[in-house]
């Protein structure tokens, strides 16, 4: 935990400080933010934190426990997507872009690779049934 950063609210010397420090964290934060952003990776990884969180689904749960589980969850989610849009307002759509892209693309692997057992089975099967 951080110490506080005026000890006198009194004092305009320690609140001029304070907002000081308390400015150049939050720029410190917003560019150590912007600098995963940046990354695919980061972004992917940060994408996957979003839907972990369940920021697009409903928190509605038949038991209340783990409704507040997902809502709690939910909540940081949130959290975290305020803070990607602080950071840079585009990052929430390219992140949206780059996901969809993703899964289109395993999407047609996996199909391929079903397609490709299906008729794997299929011609073993007319293999078989021509030797008998």
């Amino acid at each position: 935990m951080s110490r506080p950063l005026v000890r006198n609210a009194a004092s305009p010397r320690q609140v001029g400080h304070a907002a000081r420090k308390a400015k150049e964290r939050r720029t410190r934060e917003l560019v150590d933010l912007r600098a995963v952003l940046d990354t695919e990776p980061g972004r992917r990884t940060i994408w996957r934190f979003l839907k972990f969180c369940g920021v697009n689904e409903t928190v509605l749960r038949e038991n209340p426990i783990t409704m507040a589980e997902a809502a709690g969850r939910q909540n940081v989610g949130h959290y975290l997507m305020a803070e990607v849009a602080a950071a840079d307002e585009e990052a929430i759509f390219t992140m949206m872009r780059e996901a969809r892209f993703l899964d289109a693309r395993d999407a047609r692997e996996t199909d391929a690779v079903q397609t490709g057992d299906t008729q794997e089975k299929e011609a073993d099967g007319d293999s078989s049934s021509e030797t008998t």
